[in-house]
């Protein structure tokens, strides 16, 4: 059996991951957590756990003592952060997941600078880091602004790349796929 937990999983790219792991490993258990009391996905195999990654007592009490890995999906909490990757050094996972934001986009360069620094903060732990650098997801359920503003033709110089890709690699990256 494998136990993921996704933290802060309820969001766009974390739904997708969830999906295509629950498609990719039929023991998988996968422990969604959120501050909210969302469930976006249904399934017996995903636990949704209320629990705040910024306290990192009520954190460790919520979730399961073995986890195979940790994918992180916050965004601007060094406290989180360091939550997940102590978390992740404790309970001996096999990887932890990131998506870094790595385009230059005006507007966004110090949003670029922060991804960056949070992602120079996990690769200083123990457990091996999986990142993807991501520019901008679309596709699946995406339904807002930014979904015109890719459709527009707007973001093109960027690439946009569809959640379902950036969802497989980071699977991959995280499991090392490509060695089995």
């Amino acid at each position: 059996m494998t136990t993921i937990v996704l933290v802060g999983g309820n969001g766009y790219i974390g739904r997708e991951v969830t999906r295509q792991w629950l498609k990719r490993d039929t023991d998988a258990q996968l422990y969604v957590t959120s501050r909210s009391v969302r469930q976006e996905i249904k399934d017996s195999r995903v636990h949704h756990i209320q629990a705040d990654v910024n306290d990192d007592a009520a954190f460790e009490k919520a979730l399961p003592g073995k986890v195979d890995y940790i994918v992180n999906f916050t965004v601007g909490s060094m406290d989180a952060l360091k939550t997940i990757r102590d978390f992740a050094e404790k309970h001996g996972a096999k990887a932890i997941g990131n998506i870094n934001f790595n385009a230059a986009v005006p507007g966004l360069e110090d949003f670029a600078e922060m991804k960056g620094n949070e992602l120079e903060f996990l690769r200083e732990g123990k457990v091996r880091v999986a990142n993807y650098d991501l520019t901008i997801a679309y596709g699946a359920d995406r339904n807002d602004d930014l979904l015109k503003t890719i459709q527009s033709g707007a973001l093109d110089e960027l690439p946009p790349v569809h959640v379902e890709v950036v969802a497989r690699l980071l699977i991959d990256r995280l499991t090392r796929d490509w060695l089995a």
